[in-house]
């Protein structure tokens, strides 16, 4: 059995450090681009809650729908719920359906229908920002990218 130079284990331990050090860096970037797109997201939230702010106070030059009607339905009201969601809890925390309606309507909005309440659970249930916590807990936050 033949041993090892000294060249040949000193060539061993380079490539086992280069190995690691580009095992760190692919970690790295890969932990960087996740924080890159949870960023964007929330980006494109802030720039959605700023317009609606420009259209409430009356910097934009057109006047928001919801404007002329506060009481949302729909898709407008999952797009509201979701904006005001972004703007008032921190990332990750979760919130209680309930806590969110009171948000919302803290906001001036409120859900059409005979039971708002049930209105806005059913509208924000489809939202695609948003995710539940848990099994039946009521509990939402919004969807990391």
């Amino acid at each position: 059995m033949e041993l090892a130079s000294p060249a040949e284990i000193a060539l061993a331990h380079e490539y086992l450090d280069l190995k690691r050090q580009v095992l760190e860096a692919r970690e790295r970037v890969d932990r960087l681009r996740s924080l890159a797109d949870h960023l964007e997201a929330q980006a494109g939230r802030d720039e959605h809650a700023l317009k609606e702010l420009e259209g409430v106070l009356g910097l934009s030059a057109q006047l928001q729908i919801e404007n002329l009607d506060r009481e949302l339905g729909g898709k407008r009201l999952r797009e509201i719920a979701v904006a005001v969601l972004a703007r008032e809890v921190a990332p990750g925390q979760t919130v209680h359906y309930r806590d969110w309606y009171a948000l919302l309507r803290a906001a001036g909005y409120r859900a059409r229908g005979k039971d708002p309440l049930a209105s806005f659970l059913a509208q924000i249930r489809r939202a695609s920002d948003v995710e539940p916590v848990g099994s039946r807990t009521g509990r939402y936050r919004l969807r990391v990218s």
